[in-house]
């Protein structure tokens, strides 16, 4: 028997080798520390038996002490009712998979006692989540559960009301899947509640952690512990995996209608509807691949209709050979793929990135399943389907009836009542394939499941492991999964994160830096039930590990946020929810606080979604819930239509604020839902893994009609034996490496370089309109690539004057300057000095779209944004106006917290600042190199990051104004750096620098001394100490020769230091005028606030008399205006106003013409100065007193 067994219970023992045999080596080197009372973290591969090393000596403790309470005194003291492990789950599917699992210890247990002749002990189990029903909360307050299986937020929720006091007996903490939190807000919101949960308590309890997938380990255990020693436990071996990439099509398009080399880079004829440019049409076409449409083929089951296809032939697949030359569409053929591995197995998990292509690969596997069954649905009478340029949302699918359903979506706006019943047949074997994105993602026990299909490369590369790892979820199994890539560029990241899942290469994790939006809400939750000490609070906070690095003036700067230490009139709006008493130094709630906390706390940003009901009579006891969509979705959307939801049709019946009241729709043919989301960009150390991995494999990269002693002989291009070795290694099939091939040979003729980690390739192309398109490649990952073209931006608009359009992406950055501004030097426009890119892109991005974005997001987690009506849906546009006014007050507020908390999440959440810096160091030192090349169409890589640009751009129109707004905020960046926790300098400084500076300030050097003969520094001196001036001037003051003085001066404009025109009328109007950038702008800022000034608003009675005065209205004998010139002065002002001939005769002449009289008027009108026009009918006749509705 193992020693680690010897503390356990003799009938846990029994029943634990009895069921097991013996431990695992995570259990082995877990239960001797968890015994010993440690916190522990324990890090092994998925399915090796993590849960139950951190439960059962927990539940044996537990059903210990419950067995032996049969004296009096024993009794006596299990009386005190509660919680005494507490676990945690970052899911709500995994928490409700463990509280099942747990059924098996507990039963087996019992009946160990059973047979031993002991007393059985009772314990038991609760769940409490976001989808727990009121009478289940109310039954775990009256009757606490042994164990209680919950989630961050519930956790939040119950230490935030009345709830809280079942979790004073709390001995263990159990917090699965680290790695998924502790990277987020949401993790520093769960810290924060686990110190709060510690304060309550009179011994701190244990913490077990579980993690299949972390790294740095020591960044995981110090969130674990919170301040407190933790012990790891890490099993040496790693999941056995069998990857494979497959591509069904011999020869993939890349989404430009590319054939074969010869044709990738010919010039294109532009045929295309007016106002189609190539790039749009292209676009258009990679959307129809992603819909599962195949423009080319003809349909299944309707015929062509002057080119466009109905919405029969839309959707089904057409039939398409596996040696085909290149398809317009890869979808038709993964489809098939897919669905033969799904009937080739038992059980098949495939994943997707979004619930978007979730519903509708369902879907369309569906239909392909029922089209081999001959049941393919008759939709010749559905109405016409006419596809945009830009995909559409009402596109059709056929019906499916639930016995006929091969797949099941499941992703998170799917309803907790569909996802329960999916995962419960999932886990009894019951489905054969479940198509889902990362809400199956974690830990869930699917012991069914034989394969896992992944579409696309996964997210990252834990996220991958973590997907793989549902397959053979069990001790000793072997996970095999399929990875599908899309596109031909899929191929490269597909094998990199195979390489990386083998070699388990995950991303580091990085705990968020004391965010302050999330300590606000966690404040008020602490003081809205009883007032708390600042002080005690401060060291409570500083126990957990996000907040380790917090200083006191930043706390004390949250505190008085939510105290009201900003209470001018531009906060008037914002009520805070807490009072700060200085003598006491409490922290009190005031009225509304602890409902503030309870409606509108957490940490998941709020997107507008709407709820998807029954009605209340097709419920039973109330609406049911049915799912989410998107809001843009409902927008799009009508009373009538039919949409798909969870592989079930619904039929709308109506459309509310705040939800959308659907009926079941059996035997329809439905709309595809589709949401928004934000993805989070690849990881740097990724990034250079995967551009390491394609520098290898192109190193290998043999060209067509080339020979090479160590490649086959081919006609196309291929690989040497070695790489080809590799690739096979990583699991690519035939058609992988043969694509990959032909996309880095494509690529390599196009730009004579392929991008990789060690080569930067600037691609110069025209678009359709004659401008330029400037492609920026590398493999670094979105997060070093947007600050990166934040301060590229920037260094245009300060250089050039330039303000082009930038998009950002995993794979580089796109340029799209005017036709003139194409012969930039690229190469030095992007490359900055590694010292100054912080400083750069701190000062730039509070005004991005970005910042204003994550500022309202922070504003919501910080309680200024509460919900008015919980469970009500609050319209985005709502949210962004009220955002906007709280940006507005808080730029009159210098380092105001919630502009710091958002820059700082920007900086470091979404940014990688210092990865950046690391790339721009290399590139200083020569280790990255950068190659430029001029091609006449866009290479195969740079038509990817078209694609998305092309899309950016046409929806730009859809990003709040609010959100667009470049507003430069008032931060101080010594606060900033100090909330980002900027490193010590002390060791890069050079002492003997420190002295010469010091020597300099200390007045011991002349201050404005230049070397003799420095023409370049003294007109750059005198460019930067002087206003609008002329050359001569300039050439008369310095008396230095002119010629060198002007070349100096051309040089500057060149530079985007200086400018040259017009500025000062007291300056000769024929003679240039030089002006320095900075001291132009200082000018035109104060000459804007000066003429702001003497514009001022005036009291509304002071307006009111002018609009009188100028009117010439006033009581009788007051009035302005006299006789028949003072007529025709009225006429004059209101020329134009159509009025009944009565009113200008009784009203508006008397009130302004001193003595009127009609004869006034007719004598205007018979010497023709005025003319009479009719405003709604012909007069009756030409006398204008016989008019009516006339105008002057």
């Amino acid at each position: 028997m193992c020693e680690c067994l010897e503390s356990f219970s003799a009938p846990t023992r029994a029943w634990f080798e009895r069921s097991f045999g013996g431990p695992t080596e995570a259990q082995r080197l877990a239960w001797p520390a968890i015994h010993h009372g440690e916190n522990v973290l324990v890090i092994a591969p998925t399915g090796s038996g993590k849960t139950l090393s951190a439960f059962l000596a927990a539940i044996d403790g537990i059903i210990d002490r419950n067995a032996r309470a049969d004296s009096a005194e024993e009794g006596r003291k299990r009386r005190r009712k509660g919680v005494r492990v507490l676990y945690i789950s970052p899911l709500k599917a995994l928490g409700v998979d463990v509280a099942k699992n747990l059924e098996t210890p507990l039963n087996g247990i019992r009946e160990e006692y059973a047979r031993m002749g002991l007393s059985v002990p009772e314990v038991s189990v609760a769940m409490r989540s976001g989808d727990s029903t009121p009478q289940e909360r109310r039954a775990i307050v009256s009757r606490p559960p042994d164990i209680l299986v919950t989630t961050p937020e519930s956790l939040y929720l119950m230490l935030t009301s009345k709830a809280r006091t079942v979790l004073d007996t709390v001995q263990t903490v159990i917090l699965d899947e680290v790695h998924a939190v502790a990277g987020t807000k949401r993790g520093a919101h769960l810290a924060l509640s686990l110190e709060r949960l510690d304060d309550r308590l009179e011994t701190p309890p244990q913490r077990i952690g579980l993690s299949a997938t972390v790294n740095p380990v020591d960044e995981a255990a110090a969130f674990l512990g919170g301040g407190r020693p933790v012990t790891i436990a890490q099993a040496s071996g790693r999941a056995a995996l069998d990857l494979k990439v497959v591509e069904p099509a011999s020869r993939m398009g890349d989404g430009g209608g590319r054939t074969d080399t010869a044709k990738s880079h010919a010039p294109q004829s532009s045929n295309s509807i007016t106002g189609v440019t190539p790039a749009m049409r292209r676009l258009a076409e990679r959307k129809a691949r992603e819909a599962g449409r195949t423009p080319t083929a003809a349909p299944s089951s309707a015929a062509h209709r002057d080119g466009i296809t109905d919405r029969a032939g839309s959707e089904a697949p057409a039939p398409v050979a596996a040696n085909a030359g290149p398809t317009a569409s890869v979808w038709p053929l993964i489809q098939r793929s897919v669905l033969d591995e799904v009937l080739a197995h038992r059980t098949t998990l495939v994943f997707v990135n979004s619930r978007g292509l979730a519903e509708r690969f369902t879907a369309q596997l569906n239909d392909l399943y029922l089209e081999r069954q001959g049941k393919s649905p008759d939709l010749s009478n559905e109405p016409a389907h006419y596809g945009s340029l830009i995909g559409s949302t009402t596109k059709l699918v056929g019906p499916v009836a639930p016995q006929d359903a091969i797949a099941m979506a499941h992703h998170g706006s799917v309803s907790k009542d569909r996802r329960k019943q999916i995962e419960e047949q999932l886990k009894a074997g019951k489905l054969k394939c479940v198509v889902a994105t990362s809400s199956l993602e974690l830990g869930i026990d699917m012991g069914s499941v034989d394969l896992v299909i992944q579409l696309a490369p996964p997210l990252s590369v834990s996220s991958g492991l973590q997907r793989v790892g549902r397959a053979d979820h069990r001790v000793g199994g072997v996970s095999h999964a399929l990875i599908y890539p899309v596109t031909r560029e899929q191929i490269i990241g597909a094998a990199a994160s195979v390489e990386s899942m083998l070699a388990g290469a995950i991303e580091p994790l990085r705990v968020p830096n004391s965010p302050l939006d999330v300590l606000a809400q966690q404040t008020v939750a602490a003081a809205s039930l009883e007032p708390i000490s600042a002080d005690a609070w401060f060291r409570t906070v500083r126990r957990a590990a996000p907040y380790r690095t917090l200083q006191r003036d930043m706390f004390d700067a949250m505190v008085g946020m939510v105290t009201g230490t900003y209470n001018g009139e531009e906060f008037s709006a914002f009520r805070p929810p807490l009072v700060f008493e200085e003598e006491s130094g409490m922290l009190a709630a005031r009225q509304g606080a602890q409902r503030l906390a309870v409606t509108s706390g957490g940490t998941i940003p709020d997107r507008g979604l709407y709820t998807v009901v029954l009605p209340e009579g097709e419920a039973g006891t109330g609406p049911r819930r049915v799912g989410e969509l998107d809001e843009e979705m409902v927008y799009e959307s009508r009373v009538g239509d039919i949409i798909t939801l969870g592989t079930t049709s619904w039929q709308i019946q109506e459309i509310t604020n705040d939800r959308v009241i659907v009926l079941p729709a059996p035997g329809r043919s439905a709309r595809l839902p589709f949401w928004h989301g934000d993805g989070g960009g690849r990881d740097y150390r990724f990034g250079l893994s995967q551009g390491q991995w394609v520098h290898d494999v192109a190193q290998g990269l043999v060209g067509a009609g080339q020979t090479h002693p160590d490649a086959p002989h081919a006609p196309g291009p291929r690989f040497t034996n070695a790489v080809q070795a590799r690739l096979v290694q990583d699991g690519l099939d035939a058609n992988a490496i043969d694509n990959l091939a032909r996309l880095l040979a494509e690529q390599r003729a196009a730009t004579g370089v392929v991008p990789d980690a060690t080569h930067v390739v600037i691609e110069r192309c025209r678009d359709e309109e004659g401008d330029w398109r400037i492609v920026v490649h590398t493999p670094f990952g979105r997060r070093v690539h947007e600050p990166w073209a934040l301060a590229i931006n920037a260094r245009l608009l300060q250089r050039y004057a330039v303000d082009g359009q930038i998009y950002a992406a995993d794979d580089g950055i796109l340029i799209r300057l005017p036709d003139g501004d194409g012969r930039i030097d690229i190469a030095s426009l992007i490359a900055f000095d590694p010292d100054d890119i912080q400083r750069i892109v701190e000062a730039q991005v509070s005004g991005s779209v970005l910042f204003a974005a994550r500022f309202r997001e922070c504003a919501a987690r910080a309680l200024f944004m509460p919900r008015t009506d919980p469970g009500k849906r609050v319209p985005l546009w709502q949210q962004r106006l009220r955002a906007t006014q709280l940006l507005t007050a808080a730029r009159t507020h210098k380092n105001f917290p919630l502009l710091l908390e958002t820059a700082r999440e920007c900086l470091q959440d979404v940014y990688d600042v210092p990865a950046l810096r690391e790339v721009l160091t290399r590139m200083q030192a020569g280790l990255i190199d950068v190659h430029s090349a001029e091609t006449s169409t866009p290479s195969p890589m740079a038509e990817q990051l078209l694609f998305g640009f092309v899309g950016s751009v046409m929806y730009q129109y859809d990003v709040p104004q609010a959100e667009r707004d470049a507003r430069l905020l008032s931060m101080d960046p010594e606060v900033l750096e100090r909330l980002l926790g900027s490193d010590d300098f002390a060791s890069v400084l050079d002492d003997a620098v420190i002295d010469e500076v010091a020597a300099t300030l200390a007045k011991r050097t002349f201050w404005n001394a230049l070397a003799d003969g420095d023409v370049r520094g003294r007109v750059h001196r005198y460019l930067s100490t002087h206003g609008p001036f002329t050359a001569d001037m300039m050439i008369a003051d310095l008396r230095l020769p002119a010629e060198a003085c002007v070349d100096e001066l051309n040089a500057l404009r060149a530079a985007g230091e200086a400018l040259t025109g017009r500025f000062d009328d007291r300056l000769p109007a024929d003679v240039p005028q030089w002006v320095a950038r900075d001291v132009l702008k200082r000018i035109r800022s104060r000459s804007l606030a000066k003429a702001r000034k003497a514009v001022k608003p005036v009291a509304a009675a002071d307006f009111q008399r002018f609009v009188l005065e100028r009117q010439g209205v006033s009581s009788a004998g007051g009035q302005r205006f006299d006789g028949v010139d003072g007529v025709m002065r009225v006429i004059e002002q209101l020329e134009g106003v159509a009025l009944p001939i009565d009113v200008w005769e009784r009203a508006v002449f008397p009130a302004r013409v001193r003595d009127y009289a009609p004869s006034m008027l007719d004598e205007l009108v018979a010497a023709g100065e005025v003319v009479w026009v009719g405003a709604g009918g012909a007069p009756s006749s030409s006398s204008p007193s016989s008019a009516d509705g006339l105008g002057a």
